[in-house]
């Protein structure tokens, strides 16, 4: 700099004049170039990462309460933001080509979508410390039959493309799945709960409900039979795409930890869960194994 300095003295004042203009002209370059570079890096920090929900297993009736719930957990720890939605359609149109973010989705949406959306699991839910649910299909003990039960309504807390599907398999007669009425209703104990009120003649349901209400209604758990068995399944999925999953593992962190803090114990409890537990090999065996 003091070459600099002592060689432009020797100059007159044009001469001088023209080489600071040209040190101003360099060092403006530099500075762009420097921006330029780094403003990516800038922008990353501060991009808002979208968790997307939707679950053809979760009816849940009160989205704003959720998302406001979530919002305001999640913004404790960064740019992070929740978005709910409750058609499959607009769901996985929405998520097309979107690489930064993370997808709550049902094991059987997973599998449904997986290789199409270049999608990886990093978490399951966990309900009474199990990562896996089974569906039964259980009707009042009067009906004699499977095809008598199902002439009226069948109880669901899924959505309808759900249900049949899982009668399908269940039952090994898709005309009559696709022929029966689905009453959707909130949580699974309340599909049970129909069938006692007589607002439908079954209800596709859970292992854990069905336990739920033998402690709490057993009277009404005696009145009921099991009519189909289903596979078991796991609980909620938390899925990140194939590109994402590194950059993806801070937000992990802090729904893997959720349990721990007062407030995310009480939005998990919205999702009808306990917890979270990582994925381990079995359980993609599983889940991409599925058809």
């Amino acid at each position: 700099m003091k070459n600099i300095l002592y060689q432009m003295a020797k100059l007159g004042d044009t001469s001088r004049f023209k080489a600071v203009k040209r040190i101003l002209l360099t060092m403006f370059v530099f500075c762009c170039v420097v921006i330029f570079y780094t403003m990516p890096s800038i922008s990353a920090k501060s991009e808002k990462i979208m968790i997307f929900f939707y679950s053809s297993e979760t009816n849940i009736n009160n989205f704003k309460s959720l998302k406001m719930e979530f919002d305001s957990y999640l913004s404790k720890s960064g740019s992070y933001k929740i978005q709910p939605f409750n058609d499959r359609k607009a769901f996985e149109q929405h998520i097309r080509d979107k690489k930064n973010c993370l997808l709550f989705l049902s094991s059987w949406h997973y599998s449904k979508i997986y290789k199409e959306y270049s999608l990886k699991p990093c978490l399951v839910g966990i309900r009474n410390n199990k990562k896996y649910q089974k569906r039964i299909l259980m009707s009042s003990a009067k009906y004699a039959n499977l095809k008598t039960a199902m002439k009226g309504p069948v109880a669901s807390a899924s959505n309808e493309a759900h249900t049949r599907s899982v009668l399908t398999e269940m039952i090994k007669n898709k005309k009559l799945a696709d022929s029966v009425r689905v009453l959707t209703v909130p949580k699974d104990i309340d599909a049970l709960m129909s069938v006692g009120f007589k607002m439908s003649k079954c209800a596709l349901t859970t292992e854990n409900a069905a336990d739920n209400l033998k402690m709490t209604d057993p009277k009404l758990y005696e009145k009921m039979r099991i009519l189909a068995e289903g596979k078991e399944s796991l609980l909620l999925i938390v899925a990140a795409p194939e590109n994402f999953t590194k950059d993806a593992k801070k937000l992990i962190k802090i729904i893997k930890n959720m349990p721990g803090d007062p407030d995310g114990i009480n939005i998990i409890k919205m999702l009808d869960l306990d917890g979270w537990k990582p994925v381990d090999p079995s359980d993609i065996s599983k889940l991409e194994g599925l058809k």
